[in-house]
């Protein structure tokens, strides 16, 4: 018998969750359609956008997140913590900035500010948004309704496009982390959409790959001293595996460590997926440019 999620995801304790959720009926309303020879793949960048806009405003990480078909994952940790370093006038701000008021979408900006101060001055409301910044539920409603929104507004229809509430798992020590991650990492290649993880278009592997390259064409167009396996103040929006100057990692292990957990993960056959990484393809550090014995 499941628990009720209230037992395991506490308001006002950090955790670290796998998140889930899937369309109604399984239809591909986020992939090509075979039935109706439709194709929706433009939707799948609706959630990266939000996930990224989300990210910005609540006090959660997002760790990892795949976005299928029919289904995503995503990994967000609870950070009730920064929440409360927050003063209230960036609460407000932040809050508003989620939930704009209607006459505020008209105003000019001195009276947007004059709103968001009228609201910093009101301690017990404050209180409450503080806790809902920095809660899961409210995230991923706010990540769900916005996508399903769009969805039927291009569809002319009304009703469901999740078949249910997300579906939430929590992790509880470093192991389950990353073998989580790994598996959200993967499940393009498992599924057979991508050949190697830095194909995988709309996953979190893809967009560490190219952070951690872009960072290293910019450390290394500066003259800087580059070592590989060290941590770096990453320019991504997800929260960096091992912790850097600026943010806390999700796990003790470098960046490319990770990536070659990954890559060594994905080479490994299983019976009850079709995909797989070519074992005769070259590792994956050497395919971006590292160095595997940094």
């Amino acid at each position: 018998m499941a628990l009720p999620r209230r037992r395991y995801v506490r308001e006002g304790q950090e955790g670290i969750y796998h998140c889930f959720s899937r369309c109604v009926r399984r239809a591909f309303l986020y992939g090509f359609d075979v039935l109706t020879g439709r194709d929706f793949s433009h939707r799948k960048q609706w959630l990266v956008e939000r996930l990224q806009f989300l990210s910005a405003i609540f006090a959660i990480d997002v760790c990892a997140y795949a976005i299928m078909e029919n289904h995503y994952h995503t990994i967000l940790r609870t950070r009730p913590d920064i929440a409360a370093s927050w003063s209230p006038l960036e609460v407000a701000t932040r809050w508003l900035t989620l939930f704009p008021r209607r006459h505020m979408l008209n105003e000019t900006a001195a009276a947007v500010e004059e709103d968001i101060r009228l609201l910093a001055t009101c301690p017990e409301r404050i209180a409450v948004l503080r806790r809902r910044l920095a809660s899961l539920s409210w995230f991923m409603a706010r990540l769900n309704e916005s996508v399903a929104r769009a969805a039927n507004k291009e569809d002319d229809v009304k009703g469901r496009f999740w078949e249910a509430r997300f579906k939430c798992q929590a992790l509880l020590d470093e192991s389950a982390i990353a073998a989580c991650m790994v598996y959200v990492d993967l499940n393009p290649i498992r599924a057979g959409q991508a050949a190697c993880p830095e194909e995988s278009n709309f996953s979190s592997i893809r967009e560490r790959i190219r952070t951690w390259q872009k960072d290293t064409a910019a450390a290394a167009s500066a003259d800087q001293p580059i070592l590989s396996a060290s941590p770096t103040v990453s320019s991504s929006w997800l929260c960096p595996i091992q912790s850097d100057p600026e943010r806390r990692g999700i796990l003790p292990i470098a960046t490319l460590d990770y990536f070659d957990l990954v890559d060594r993960s994905g080479r490994m056959i299983r019976s009850d997926k079709k995909g797989f990484i070519d074992p005769e393809l070259a590792p994956l550090l050497l395919r971006i440019g590292a160095n595997p014995n940094a």
